[in-house]
């Protein structure tokens, strides 16, 4: 579901460790966005890792943790997409099935466990993203 790119949602605590970031649950960067913000992608990482990326890039303003199976973020028909702006190679082409059991053809973004893509706020579109990611989202003091 497109939540819009104006969404504010009441943040969760991390931890003490992390207390400079707040989690915005089962949430992702929305499949209809371009993806122009992201600022670099790593797989299979763990959370902690993600976290010390964070710390040393001040380009990076929140990121996305997928913490489920597969994530598939296929780009909506309607939506224009030039696979020569796609600079992280996040996305690809290739048949994939809708939640509702509908097959579906056609350019996706494949994220699975321990994928990161870290964003800078400008272009910040979030979607849901149920059981399946998590942002994670500095806090500025």
């Amino acid at each position: 579901m497109d939540l819009g790119p104006e969404h504010t949602e009441i943040p969760a605590y991390v931890d003490e460790q992390h207390s400079n970031y707040s989690r915005l649950e089962n949430l992702a960067q929305y499949k209809g966005s371009d993806y122009s913000n992201a600022v670099r992608v790593e797989r299979g990482i763990s959370l902690s890792e993600a976290f010390e990326i964070a710390n040393q890039d001040p380009n990076i303003d929140y990121f996305v943790y997928t913490k489920g199976g597969m994530m598939v973020l296929e780009i909506p028909s309607d939506v224009e997409f030039d696979p020569a702006k796609d600079p992280l190679h996040l996305v690809t082409g290739g048949n994939y099935i809708f939640d509702d059991g509908q097959p579906g053809t056609g350019y996706m973004r494949v994220f699975e466990y321990g994928d990161v893509v870290f964003f800078k706020n400008d272009g910040k579109w979030l979607g849901t993203a149920p059981g399946l990611a998590d942002v994670y989202e500095k806090i500025v003091r």
